[in-house]
């Protein structure tokens, strides 16, 4: 499946890639938490405030499992040695 010129990518390269999106994925969690903490400490609890934290959280959860799947996908699956 995979095109022959690809396989002379090294896996290094590729992990490299992946880590970026871990990083940027890394920062809109991060502020996504934060975002959350200062509408929870900041505003009282209204109809849009409740839609903010909504929001974050769902922000979160999707950049945290995102972050979480690109460090896997760099550790586990491109830079794991065989055992022999």
């Amino acid at each position: 499946m995979e095109a022959e010129w690809m396989k002379n990518i090294p896996s290094e390269t590729v992990c490299n890639f992946f880590y970026i999106f871990f990083v940027i994925y890394a920062f809109l969690f991060a502020i996504s938490i934060l975002a959350i903490v200062g509408t929870v400490l900041s505003m009282k609890f209204t109809p849009v405030s409740v839609a903010l934290i909504t929001h974050g959280t769902v922000t979160s959860l999707i950049g945290g499992t995102m972050m979480l799947f690109f460090y896997l996908i760099c550790d586990r699956a491109l830079l794991k040695k065989p055992a022999y």
